[in-house]
């Protein structure tokens, strides 16, 4: 059950916070003063009915100086309230003198009513009733704004008519006093009520007024701060208030602007769309418009809502930038962005489109040839890839100037093109292709060098190859590919056995990958032998793989396959980990020898790979002897000479493989110390019947010997050879003569001398003479 509350019910009393007290009291002030000039009308009314009234009584003196009096305080308070309103900036006085003064009033008003209803007769009763209720409700409803001022008043007013009536014998005095007991309290509940409201209203007013202050103060950091801004324009759909960063954005003065018509800031097309969108009085969110001012175009997100007035109102940024971004990343996922060319993903657009043509039979045929540039590694590698970028700048444009007027031109990626020619059968693509590989033979100058390069060319015609473009590119690089192993620098057609050698090389790589996972390749090892000792003095390693079903696959076949796919990185680790296991256990700390091919080379992590294997394996690095061709030397020069460097550095011996075969021998035998030199066995196996094979073997082994180096010559097959190297110098020799290549598992380890290996025994033979 809620309690009764005099200070609430009758005074209408609501919390005010201390910092809005004085802005609630100057609020009441003014709604008091408000209403000073009625009530002083009232008084002058009241006094001028009462002098007419009792003009002939007794009391007419009395009512005459009570009459005066009124004029005079209305005219007061009427020049009070003009004052004030005329500075409604000046403190008003505090509640307790309005108070005083209103029941001051009251006690006035109580007191001439006392003295009229004793002394007056029946004539005068209905007239002084009418009175007395009057200004008691009169004074309730003018002084409300202060609830404490209103009781008094009220109740100094009923006091003095019930004091009237007593000293007048009136009868039923006690009635009379509790209807206007009655009349007062009601009428109070109604000031109270009425205080309460309009008290409410203000703190209510002043918290919107904060409120709005807050907003305009993060509103203002938000445009200071952020590239969005403001924007609110009428019912005619002209700009009000232009903030600073609006006025930035749109380059113009923020006066010229307000005004002025918000869809004069937008391309026509953008205006047109912004205009039925406010016609319809639609609300729109992130809506993109191209903006046209003063001759700059750029590009606006708005979102906006209509407002009360007619009007619309919203915030807006800049989204040039963000959309110029968009259009660049648009244009690079169809074009290729050194030579402006469409890519892969245009290409098979347009293919998709010469099916349709194909289908509906506008046209009876199209081919579809890729090209793909000769040697453009090797300039990449020796000239840097900046030369690289300039030599596709310049085959990109000879290709635009070989186009048929609906050819359709296409970087694939790397040094690969690709041309689309819509309704060209055999012959016409043949034509073509022609054109291409002469055009890709004439030489490039590039940086004051004459660069020679060439392509070769693939071709897959529709129908008849397929119409699907992923079929059609597949049948395209296959004939790529066979063009390149047919010697390059040519054109080839796809043929139906070409996707089954490709299939069967999808077979072979997956088997090679699934054979390294698994651990079923196998290491041999061929022994090399010293001519002056006749014993072992280390083992060449020697990858073999028997492939599931197939049988032996000779090396040249999965090696190929290996490098071309990558496959060679992680088996050649495979490898190095495996031999330098091996040779741990070898008996006698000979020497293991581990060829490496140019894609091993530049494997960063290869330095690392032989560093944890030898220390796993607890092997001495000086037993270690990596083999490498001169390909690896003629790329990536200088990566590989810091990797080989590395290597030496940790005792690892460096040998050059099939010396003579290359073109740079020479100029690398200065380019880096090689502890060993093999000579190719071509040279070998005809020394002893070709003069000049024997001279060149000569001169090899001179060489190395003259330059501090090791030799040792591969592919020796017969005693006549091995006594002839013998006696030209050479220290080390390999070949069937000693042993094929053997498994690890069958190398026994003990003294190499009583090995039972068949072909070790005319080494034995020759250390018994």
């Amino acid at each position: 059950m809620r309690t009764l509350s005099f200070r609430k019910t009758l005074l209408g009393e609501v919390p005010v916070p201390a910092e809005h007290r004085a802005l609630v009291h100057a609020a009441r002030y003014r709604q008091y003063q408000r209403l000073a000039p009625l009530a002083a009308l009232h008084n002058l009314l009241n006094a001028v009915v009462l002098t007419i009234a009792f003009w002939h009584a007794p009391m007419m003196p009395l009512v005459f100086v009570w009459s005066y009096a009124s004029a005079v305080m209305a005219f007061m308070r009427i020049r009070e309230s003009r004052r004030y309103f005329a500075n409604p900036s000046d403190i008003p006085p505090d509640a307790g003198e309005i108070i005083r003064n209103t029941i001051i009033s009251g006690v006035a008003w109580g007191g001439i009513m006392a003295a009229l209803i004793a002394t007056s007769g029946a004539g005068h009763e209905v007239l002084l009733g009418v009175l007395t209720a009057g200004v008691i409700c009169v004074g309730a409803f003018l002084n409300s704004s202060f609830p404490l001022a209103s009781l008094g008043f009220s109740s100094c007013v009923a006091i003095g008519a019930v004091v009237g009536l007593y000293f007048g014998d009136a009868p039923r005095v006690v009635a009379a006093a509790c209807l206007l007991a009655g009349y007062v309290t009601a009428l109070q509940r109604f000031a109270a009520v009425n205080a309460g409201n309009f008290v409410r209203r203000r703190l209510a007013s002043l918290a919107l007024e904060e409120s709005k202050e807050t907003i305009s103060v993060l509103l203002h950091d938000f445009e200071d701060l952020s590239s969005d801004w403001l924007w609110r324009t009428d019912v005619t759909a002209r700009l009000g208030h232009v903030s600073r960063r609006f006025a930035e954005a749109a380059g113009l003065p923020p006066e010229s602007m307000e005004g002025a018509s918000f869809l004069a800031l937008f391309h026509r097309d953008s205006a047109d769309l912004l205009e039925a969108m406010m016609r319809e009085r639609r609300a729109f969110r992130d809506q993109v418009l191209e903006v046209s001012i003063g001759g700059r175009t750029g590009w606006w997100s708005l979102s906006g809502q209509p407002t009360p007035d007619g009007g619309y109102r919203g915030v807006c940024s800049d989204v040039t930038r963000s959309r110029d971004a968009d259009a660049r990343i648009a244009y690079f996922t169809q074009f290729d962005g050194l030579t402006d060319l469409p890519n892969r993903s245009m290409l098979l657009k347009e293919l998709e489109l010469a099916g349709d043509r194909l289908q509906t039979g506008e046209i009876s045929s199209f081919a579809l040839a890729c090209i793909d540039l000769d040697n453009f590694k090797a300039i990449n590698d020796t000239m840097g890839h900046p030369a690289g970028d300039a030599f596709l700048k310049v085959v990109s444009d000879r290709l635009r100037d070989c186009l048929w007027p609906d050819a359709f031109l296409a970087r694939l990626g790397g040094d690969e093109f690709a041309v689309l020619l819509p309704g060209a059968g055999e012959d016409e693509a043949a034509e073509f292709t022609d054109i291409i590989v002469d055009a890709l033979l004439a030489p490039v100058m590039l940086h004051g060098k004459e660069i020679l390069s060439g392509g070769s060319i693939g071709v897959a015609l529709a129908p008849k190859d397929g119409v699907h473009p992923d079929l059609l590119m597949k049948n395209a690089e296959l004939a790529l590919y066979r063009a390149k192993d047919e010697g390059r620098g040519c054109v080839r057609f796809f043929a139906s056995g070409m996707d089954e050698d490709a299939r069967q090389r999808a077979d072979l790589e997956a088997d090679l990958r699934n054979a390294l996972a698994n651990d079923a390749m196998d290491i041999y090892f061929q022994p090399l032998v010293n001519t002056r000792t006749h014993k072992v003095s280390g083992y060449e390693t020697l990858l073999r793989w028997n492939r599931p079903g197939r049988g032996l696959v000779s090396p040249a076949v999965f090696i190929e396959c290996a490098e071309e796919t990558g496959v060679i990185v992680p088996l050649g680790e495979w490898v190095i980990r495996k031999a330098i296991q091996e040779a741990a256990q070898w008996k006698n700390e000979v020497t293991v020898a581990i060829n490496l091919s140019p894609a091993q080379m530049k494997n960063p992590s290869l330095v690392a790979t032989v560093i944890n294997a030898l220390g796993a394996a607890q092997l001495d690095p000086s037993r270690l002897e990596i083999e490498i061709t001169e390909s690896v030397l003629m790329q990536e020069t200088d990566h590989n000479i810091r990797t080989l460097h590395a290597l030496k550095d940790l005792g690892v011996r460096i040998a050059l493989d099939d010396f003579g075969t290359g073109y740079s021998s020479l100029s690398y035998l200065r380019a880096f110390p090689f502890d060993k030199l093999k000579i190719d066995q071509r040279f070998v196996r005809e020394m002893e019947t070709s003069p000049d094979d024997r001279a060149i073997v000569r001169a090899v082994i001179s060489l190395a010997r003259d330059l501090g180096m090791r030799i040792t010559a591969e592919g020796v097959e017969t005693e006549a050879q091995a006594d002839l190297l013998a006696d030209l110098g050479c220290m080390e020799v390999q070949g069937y003569l000693y042993s094929r290549p053997v498994p690890a598992n069958e190398l026994e380890r003990k003294d190499p001398l009583e090995r039972k290996m068949p072909r070790v025994l005319p080494v034995l033979r020759r250390a018994a003479r």
